[in-house]
């Protein structure tokens, strides 16, 4: 796949599948991402083995963590990753192949009800705080439970996060370069337009890359009026 490149104030934004970007991205402070979840019963139509998606999910995403968690410097890092219920155990299994831990879980209340049809409605998502080296959370009075309403319809992704969260994420994360390696609709690239911070975005889908250009785009220009 070709790769493409955009600056766009302190955004360095790419087009192309990260796993061939990663490697050749200069030392990053942190990393907060949302990768697809990858799970589903059926597949046009016709039902799979959901344990063989995830243990696929789990491969795939070790690689993605030996490459991403290389960037810190030899001081550590810190990763932020959304993840549900159905995830946890590929993740799991994905630090531990990649030598990692996870410190901690974030459990963000949506303050919406998700669709089911059978047994409990989902009203959450999960978020899993990774430190490498010296990285810690400076802020001792943060607790794990977040409320942050999300909109029944999303205007940019259908998994789109509230930039209010994105950017609690960010604003409680040390360093000033910041890395999405599933950039998705530009989300943390906002936020780190609004809280003065480096950002480094990779997406692989075209329409979710020019999304993502706009979006920040114009939240650079907002900036600069203010």
């Amino acid at each position: 796949m070709r790769i493409h490149k955009e600056i766009i104030g302190n955004c360095e934004l790419y087009l192309g599948d990260c796993l061939e970007i990663l490697p050749a991205l200069d030392k990053v402070d942190a990393v907060v991402t949302d990768p697809p979840y990858n799970f589903s019963t059926s597949q046009n139509g016709v039902k799979h083995d959901l344990w063989t998606d995830a243990i696929n999910f789990a491969f795939w995403f070790a690689e993605v963590l030996r490459k991403t968690t290389t960037l810190f410097s030899a001081s550590g890092g810190t990763l932020w990753q959304f993840l549900n219920w159905k995830t946890f155990i590929s993740l799991q299994k994905a630090v531990f192949d990649a030598g990692l831990k996870i410190n901690s879980l974030l459990v963000w209340d949506k303050g919406l009800l998700g669709p089911g049809t059978t047994g409990l409605r989902p009203c959450y998502e999960l978020c899993a705080l990774i430190l490498t080296g010296e990285a810690k959370i400076k802020n001792r009075s943060l607790n794990d439970l977040w409320r942050f309403p999300w909109k029944s319809s999303r205007e940019h992704h259908p998994a789109e996060k509230p930039l209010e969260l994105i950017r609690t994420i960010i604003a409680n994360t040390d360093g000033t370069i910041m890395l999405d390696p599933f950039m998705g609709s530009g989300t943390a690239g906002v936020a780190c337009t609004e809280l003065k911070k480096r950002f480094i975005g990779i997406e692989i889908n075209q329409k979710y890359f020019d999304v993502s250009c706009k979006r920040i785009e114009e939240a650079v220009k907002q900036h600069e009026k203010i």
